[in-house]
């Protein structure tokens, strides 16, 4: 895929795309330092989180799609129960991560969604990936492993944070992979309300059996669970699937690489992080890998989700 064809997948719809992908990845920055500033239990808020995103969305998704449980048949719902699974290790994963290291590192490692996406659908959807796609997918994967021995070699707790940080983008990835194989017959809406209400079951129950509370014992904690739940789930969430139903998601992908340098800007600012001189080629590869991946995928037709 060229700039010029990525550009066409804004051109007939530019203002509404446009304003789609700065909702987004505005609300993707504003996020995340939410999510580090108010620093709760990643159980206890991945549970509010998917239970309050499902009392949201399941009211949407009967009025989109009157009756749409009825015709979800028994392998979608295996399916889902997988991809709501997955959702609650992306979640927790992704604030373990943001606790251990700074917001830019954080964001770069997260940004191999796409990556960890192609190769999943290589299984699952049976695609075929072009030599572009490969390359980038090397190049990226390569900043990884050098960023972890590096990584390791200055701070040891960087290798518990990488961990968490690629099961999340990994995890985000089977979420979004199983998404694209059951939503033939049910809305993104119905999709989103099903699998948050899983994901909100699944933490639960989790919670339950390993006696961790997800009792909020803070007024000011019900503060950050509720601005957590708008950004992430309504505005990144809802939005993202709004923009994909006409555009592209290698430029969605290419534009969240803006957030990198702007997170870490932020990190700095507001935390007082920095990141290491002797990380930076590691993270350059990554994203310069991450930028070949997207920019190499085949145009498809966009479909309706």
């Amino acid at each position: 895929m060229s700039l010029s064809a990525a550009g066409d997948r804004i051109s007939g719809h530019r203002y509404r795309d446009i304003l789609y992908l700065f909702t987004i990845n505005t609300a993707a920055l504003i996020l995340n330092p939410i999510v580090l500033a108010y620093a709760m239990d990643p159980l206890l808020v991945t549970f509010w989180r998917c239970f309050f995103g499902a009392l949201i969305f399941i009211p949407i998704a009967l009025f989109t799609q009157p009756g749409f449980y009825r015709k979800i048949v028994k392998s979608q719902w295996g399916y889902m129960v997988i991809a709501g699974a997955a959702l609650s290790i992306h979640f927790i994963g992704l604030m373990q991560g943001l606790y251990q290291v700074s917001l830019g590192i954080a964001l770069t490692i997260m940004s191999t969604g796409a990556i960890w996406i192609g190769l999943i659908g290589i299984f699952i959807l049976r695609q075929v990936l072009t030599p572009g796609q490969w390359a980038g997918l090397v190049a990226g994967v390569g900043g990884i492993v050098l960023y972890a021995y590096i990584g390791n070699s200055f701070e040891a707790r960087n290798s518990t944070a990488l961990l968490w940080l690629l099961a999340s983008a990994s995890s985000g990835a089977v979420y979004v992979v199983i998404g694209q194989k059951v939503r033939a017959t049910i809305t993104n809406f119905s999709y989103v309300a099903i699998v948050f209400s899983v994901a909100a079951i699944i933490s639960l129950v989790y919670s339950l059996i390993t006696q961790n509370s997800i009792m909020v014992e803070k007024s000011s904690d019900w503060v950050g669970i509720l601005l957590i739940t708008f950004f992430g789930q309504i505005l990144v969430h809802a939005v993202s699937n709004l923009y994909l139903k006409h555009g592209e998601a290698a430029v969605l992908q290419l534009t969240t690489l803006i957030q990198i340098p702007l997170v870490a800007i932020i990190g700095w600012l507001l935390f007082d992080q920095q990141i290491g001189l002797e990380v930076i080629p590691a993270l350059v590869l990554t994203i310069v890998g991450l930028v070949i991946f997207n920019l190499a995928q085949p145009k498809t037709p966009a479909s309706e989700n």
